[in-house]
């Protein structure tokens, strides 16, 4: 991963180095990871001098096109050419390491040669990413109990193609044939809220509601842990992508400083799921000029549905 490189040339700087000092990631030199004095770290990729286009300047992460560079190497020799140089204005090592991985899965074909274009075009596609991350207030305890269905899934691939992507959206996962709503508390009851229209949706289609309860333990994994447990599981490079990308809109830019280690408890009773449709919920008449009713439901000591059918919902669809 980059940021284990990124790691590895802040720790062994010269000292004294003015320019940028880093280590080839591809064979052929056409692809750099450096660092600066301040620790920022840049991808610097082989270009032409005749390529040329505007630099892009976000908030962070800048982008300037075909530049001559000179960089040096941990084993002394130095490197100059033409790069276009992608450079991250943070060094804080938990949003580095979260933003260099974006930029790894943005360019992680790493044998295709990338034109001036092709580098602004994703750069272009991250800058809004990159700008919820910014103004993201990341709910971790709800993202470690979604990561923790989709682990729980019998199909993963199917359970991710289903998570939604807006940490807003109505529902969590959304299949063909229903939607489920994840809760997770670390209360002693399954106490949850819900608006109206998620337990009674206009529609005909099924909801239904996952209930986790979770407990605070040593041995325990953090979101990030989780997240990196189901992302090694994803066989498809692209859902791969768009799963990290999800993590980090939901758990925002403490996704990777979160040290909180959560768990499940033995007896496999931590997760139930229930039929949105027999749940409690206010009385409200359709011509009544009320809206975005919120409200709790204890769902404690509530019929959950059974266990095949739990195992079917966490199928996902799957035959």
């Amino acid at each position: 991963m980059l940021f284990e490189t990124y790691a590895e040339l802040v720790n062994s700087f010269p000292e004294g180095c003015d320019q940028l000092f880093g280590q080839p990631i591809t064979d052929d030199n056409s692809l750099w990871l450096s660092v600066d004095g301040d620790s920022y770290p840049s991808l610097l990729f082989k270009a032409r001098r005749d390529d040329a286009r505007n630099d892009i300047e976000l908030r962070s992460v800048s982008a300037h096109f075909s530049r001559s560079c000179e960089i040096d190497s941990a084993s002394g020799a130095r490197s100059a050419g033409i790069y276009t140089v992608v450079r991250l204005n943070e060094n804080d090592p938990d949003i580095t390491r979260m933003l260099l991985r974006l930029l790894e899965e943005a360019f992680r074909e790493r044998r295709t040669p990338y034109s001036n274009k092709d580098i602004a075009s994703r750069i272009l596609e991250l800058a809004d990413l990159f700008k919820l991350i910014g103004e993201s207030i990341g709910d971790i305890l709800g993202l470690w109990g979604e990561l923790y269905i989709l682990s729980q899934s019998s199909n993963l691939e199917l359970a991710a193609q289903s998570w939604c992507q807006s940490k807003n959206a109505k529902y969590d996962f959304v299949t063909d044939h229903f939607a489920l709503e994840a809760k997770t508390t670390m209360l002693s009851r399954r106490k949850h809220r819900f608006s109206l229209d998620q337990l009674r949706p206009n529609g005909d289609f099924q909801v239904y509601v996952a209930s986790l309860l979770v407990v605070e333990i040593s041995s325990g994994r953090t979101a990030a842990e989780l997240m990196e447990e189901v992302y090694r599981q994803l066989s498809d490079s692209d859902l791969r992508a768009n799963f990290f990308n999800q993590c980090i809109v939901k758990g925002g830019r403490d996704l990777y400083r979160n040290e909180l280690k959560l768990g499940v408890f033995p007896d496999q009773s931590s997760l139930k799921i229930h039929y949105a449709a027999v749940l409690p919920v206010p009385d409200v008449a359709v011509a009544a000029p009320i809206e975005n009713v919120r409200f709790d439901v204890d769902l404690t000591d509530l019929e959950p549905v059974s266990q095949n059918e739990t195992m079917s919902i966490l199928s996902f669809g799957a035959a």
